[in-house]
């Protein structure tokens, strides 16, 4: 069995609760398994029923807990850039290359594990961690692929709430003025209408697509389940046919949005991409 040297909680949402659980406390108690005895464990910057679970699951076994807080960092959205404070090592001004308020947040918690590494003797070089910061990619999240005459594709896995809340809230720092047409996929047991009740502060229009999994929502499911605040929406068979509908009616500076489910993004990009 392999002994990691520490152990992170990045953040707790309500997400596969059928699973997790359908409470804060348990959703962190199930999470709280990864901490191991004599292993540091770090912590985001969580609720504070689910700290109370991280902070007692670490005295039963003997981990320290070490959290996040505002003191470590800044944010500052407007620019996509943070300010890192530790004793280990600082930053001023670094732009990660994933776009997103929320991504912020998550790479100064990838600096402070760097440290709490860095002060238990472990080797880690300054421009090491620059690089990793501003060249990492990741498919799928907040990504955008623009070709010739064609409009802007903006592609997006978030596939719960919180998913949908921080993707909105990082598009309109990034794109304040312009309202895109929205190809949505989701699967079932997630809350659609809070996801909805995000999605509605940007979208223009919506195009409901029935993805290549047996766990997709119809397009009929959404439109009879959700209340999408007047924004029209559109119920297509599938992706291609969602995209074929949309092209003529935007132009090339257009943006389209594709958000939702990995399936939908991942077909997008197995085929486009």
């Amino acid at each position: 069995m392999l002994t990691p040297i520490l152990t992170v909680c990045t953040d707790i949402s309500f997400d596969h609760v059928e699973i997790l659980g359908k409470s804060i406390p348990k959703i962190a108690s199930e999470k709280a398994g990864i901490i191991k005895p004599g292993v540091p464990h770090l912590i985001g910057m969580l609720p504070r029923d689910a700290e109370k679970v991280m902070r007692e699951r670490c005295r039963k076994v003997g981990a320290r807990m070490y959290k996040l807080t505002p003191n470590d960092f800044s944010s500052h959205p407007e620019r996509f850039s943070l300010d890192f404070r530790s004793p280990q090592f600082s930053f001023t001004r670094l732009k990660p290359s994933l776009i997103g308020t929320h991504q912020l947040t998550n790479a100064a918690l990838a600096l402070k594990a760097l440290a709490i590494l860095k002060s238990q003797g472990i080797t880690l070089f300054k421009e090491a961690i620059k690089d990793g910061m501003v060249n990492t990619e990741w498919p799928g999240r907040f990504q955008m692929l623009k070709r010739r005459g064609q409009p802007t594709y903006l592609l997006d896995v978030c596939h719960n709430a919180g998913g949908a809340k921080a993707f909105v809230e990082s598009y309109r720092k990034r794109f304040p003025k312009h309202r895109p047409a929205m190809i949505v996929g989701l699967v079932k047991r997630k809350d659609h209408q809070k996801m909805f009740d995000s999605f509605w502060k940007i979208a223009r229009r919506y195009m409901l697509v029935k993805m290549k999994t047996h766990r997709t929502v119809t397009p009929r499911e959404l439109a009879e389940t959700v209340d999408f605040k007047g924004i029209p929406y559109w119920r297509c068979a599938d992706l291609d046919s969602a995209i074929r509908q949309l092209l003529p009616a935007v132009d090339s500076d257009d943006i389209i949005v594709i958000v939702g489910s990995h399936y939908l993004v991942g077909e997008f990009l197995q085929k486009h991409g």
